[in-house]
């Protein structure tokens, strides 16, 4: 299977993530994107080696596109492999083909397949079964990957009934967890959903497994040619609960398995049900359980996830988003807890809320309080009867408990004053879509809150740390005038580059808690960093999501992250042939400082292409205007003081030839490398003044050669100031004070830098 090559739309999905990173496990070439490219998938895919790119190669096509179910086929790209003839493959069409000469162990039913898939890869590799995987969704455990090749034949899978893929899978093992009739939009009847399950057990070809007392099951399994082993209480591998506690469970196994008593990382029903399929399928295949059954099995994200526990208050999230689940769920929780059940809601797909609106009303009203949310569609269109007004128009006998509201800061605020009312409260956010976001920001704001009143004497990197994601680097007594381009300076107390927009607003809120000064760098080419340092937070957006760049289906404009290279936008630009961008290409530095200080060379300016900034400010609130709303001026833009640009829509001024862009950018070059000086510098030194270039005027008066220490105005531009080998800081700015001098006593004219001073203003320093 190795050797072949593949590009992945929608590659950050649970579905395809995993997928894209166990084919290049497998030796594929493989790339891809995801217009929603985060953390922490994104990380599991660069660990990989699996591309990121938005565009495939169309010189050197790869073999296939495999894509989500939520791509539909108007998306561009898809579009694109169809004008090159690529092959077009499902995701579970893909994975179905991938695995066909492997042992598959496919993981099957309505709820509960990745918590089971989970437990099962596992247990099988604590007895030393060497089984390959694809999970449908992230372990807790930020060191465990979502998919690995494995040595041995054996490969756990899960197979998804929703899209009818399922029938291109011929098991070796088939574990059925459940089965209640979902996905109206695509099965019109139980019986049609019935059928398709029928098949694949028919296709299994070594064993099938069912819990103990599913009727269902038991009737569609009846006439099957492999065993079908009944798992549980009184079945083929026996196993009865014995105690359960907070944290674990004790089994006492029979029949099927060595008997004697084992203690399981689980609880809960339906979690115990699942362990105990693992454990059987893994005794089957290997004829024996490990030491500790379940492994390092210590949950999959998004299942009963506790995100916050502090005096009264509680907060957890789960993926529920089937009646059956949470009702199963709340009932739980309604078990464990004393005081108040608040339960927010977000509907997955409008069929499925159609179908069971008064089963999920029925089963919500188990909650003292439940706060719903627009539906997340996952593509589908809407459907007349699907949306969560019509949940709450269900639930209209019953409208204290419930309300409706959107998922910004408004539901946050409600939220709020629902848990202070209460000494005692569990919060529990439901659903399969971006649910989990809202759920974030919401426990994000208890965390900080905590911290505060823990104490102004806790270090910010103890109030911050715990809640970052892996992909953020955060970094005590950075030596920041190493990454500038000039060189010089001192350290600064921390630098972070955060990996997700939920960690950028993590530390720009802990900063404020903390009373840190917070400075957003580009590439550090227009800062001077003072030989004493800085005493507060730096924070550079140089991870990958924060860099992308894409040509909007128009052809115009463009849709930029704040950390994007300008060359690398030029470049962009360049190959999309949209003119208007060719002047950023020698401009050393990203697109958010661009804007800061509204950069710009050969007569034009980054804000003379601006049609819209998306900006957080130093409070964390995400805002965005449209180009009207800045007064951009020479050099500077009052509105982005302060702020950490996520993301700009430039638009060009016209179309050409990507041939003549690029010439304009090679005489452009040409220009630059025959002015500008070879040496580390800051860039510009000062600001043109009106009329008046500023390297003139310092040609004019002979100060080119002017030194300080080991800093120096450059030969080649007067308006340059280079390290010409052990500069420092002081060096710098003492020069500077000195040109500055002599222009204002010659001239008259004072000139202003251009150069930002971190953490001081050049009216106290010069």
């Amino acid at each position: 299977m190795s050797g072949q090559s593949a590009w992945m739309l929608g590659v950050c999905g649970m579905g395809m993530g995993p997928l894209a990173i166990y084919l290049r496990e497998c030796g594929w070439d493989v790339a891809g994107w995801d217009d929603a490219l985060q953390p922490p998938m994104s990380h599991f895919l660069e660990v990989a080696q699996v591309r990121l790119s938005r565009n495939f190669d169309e010189k050197n096509p790869p073999a296939l596109v495999g894509y989500s179910s939520a791509v539909k086929p108007e998306n561009p790209l898809y579009a694109l492999a169809q004008r090159h003839g690529v092959r077009l493959v499902r995701r579970g069409e893909l994975l179905a083909e991938c695995v066909r000469d492997r042992q598959l162990i496919a993981v099957c039913g309505s709820h509960g397949k990745t918590t089971t898939s989970g437990m099962l890869i596992q247990a099988l590799l604590a007895a030393e079964v060497d089984a390959g995987y694809v999970l449908g969704g992230l372990y807790r455990d930020a060191s465990l990957p979502p998919a690995r090749a494995g040595k041995s034949p054996w490969v756990v899978a899960e197979v998804d009934e929703s899209d009818g893929t399922i029938n291109h899978f011929s098991p070796e093992i088939t574990v059925v967890v459940n089965l209640d009739w979902d996905h109206p939009d695509y099965y019109r009847t139980e019986a049609e959903l019935e059928a398709v399950f029928v098949r694949l057990f028919q296709r299994t070809r070594r064993a099938i497994f069912i819990p103990v007392g599913n009727a269902r099951l038991a009737r569609l399994t009846a006439d099957v040619s492999v065993p079908v082993f009944a798992v549980g209480d009184g079945g083929n591998f026996a196993a009865r609960v014995v105690s359960g506690g907070a944290s674990e469970t004790t089994l006492e196994l029979g029949h099927g398995f060595l008997p004697g008593e084992i203690s399981l990382p689980v609880t809960g029903r339906f979690n115990t049900s699942n362990a105990i399929l693992a454990l059987a399928v893994t005794m089957h295949v290997a004829g024996r359980l490990g030491v500790a059954p379940l492994g390092r099995f210590s949950g999959i994200r998004r299942r009963q996830d506790e995100l916050f526990s502090s005096g009264g208050l509680r907060v957890m999230a789960d993926y529920a988003h089937h009646p059956t689940e949470i009702q199963a769920l709340l009932g739980y929780l309604r078990e464990q807890t004393l005081g108040r059940l608040v339960a927010v809601f977000q509907p997955h797909r409008h069929t499925r809320t159609r179908q069971y609106r008064r089963e999920f009303v029925a089963a919500l009203q188990q909650a003292d309080r439940v706060f719903l949310l627009p539906v997340y569609s996952a593509g589908e269109g809407f459907v007349a009867g699907g949306g969560s007004e019509d949940l709450l128009a269900a639930a209209k006998e019953d409208g204290e408990t419930f309300s409706l509201h959107g998922n910004g800061e408004e539901l946050l605020t409600q939220l709020r004053k629902e848990v202070a009312k209460w000494p005692e409260a569990t919060v529990v956010f439901v659903g399969a879509g971006n649910v989990d976001k809202v759920a974030a920001a919401f426990t994000r704001d208890l965390w900080l809150t905590a911290a505060r009143a823990g104490g102004a004497a806790r270090r910010f990197d103890e109030r911050v740390r715990p809640l970052l994601g892996a992909e953020t680097l955060l970094a005590e007594e950075f030596p920041l005038g190493e990454r500038t381009t000039i060189g010089v300076g001192g350290a600064v107390d921390w630098y972070a580059e955060p990996g997700s927009l939920e960690d950028l607003r993590l530390l720009l809120r802990a900063a404020a808690l903390t009373d840190q000064p917070v400075f957003v760098m580009g590439r550090g080419s227009n800062l001077l960093v003072p030989d004493e340092g800085f005493r507060g937070l730096v924070l550079r957006l140089s991870r990958p999501c924060w860099r992308q760049l894409a040509v909007d289906a128009e052809g115009k404009r463009l849709v930029v992250g704040g950390g994007a290279r300008l060359k690398d936008l030029a470049l962009q630009a360049a190959r999309a042939g949209v003119d208007g961008f060719a002047f950023v290409e020698g401009i050393p530095g990203s697109l958010g400082g661009a804007l800061r200080m509204n950069a710009g060379a050969h007569g034009a300016g980054i804000f003379d292409r601006v049609e819209s900034v998306k900006w957080l400010a130093p409070d964390g609130v995400l805002h965005e205007r449209e180009r009207a709303f800045f007064s951009a001026t020479y050099r500077d833009c009052p509105e982005l003081h302060g702020a950490v640009v996520v993301e700009a829509v430039l638009r060009g001024t016209g179309w050409l030839t990507p041939g003549e862009i690029q010439a304009r950018m090679e005489a452009y070059a040409a220009q630059r490398r025959e002015s500008q000086p070879r040496e580390p510098s800051a860039g510009c030194s000062f600001k043109n003044p009106a009329g008046h270039p500023a390297g003139r005027l310092v040609d004019e008066l002979g100060l080119k050669g002017l030194r300080a220490g080991g800093a120096c105005v450059s030969a080649a531009h007067g308006n340059f100031i280079v390290n010409t080998g052990g500069a420092t800081a002081a060096d710098v700015i003492a020069l500077l004070r000195k040109v500055r001098g002599v222009v204002k006593a010659e001239l008259g004219i004072e000139l202003e830098p251009e150069i930002i001073l971190l953490g001081k203003e050049w009216r106290d320093v010069l």
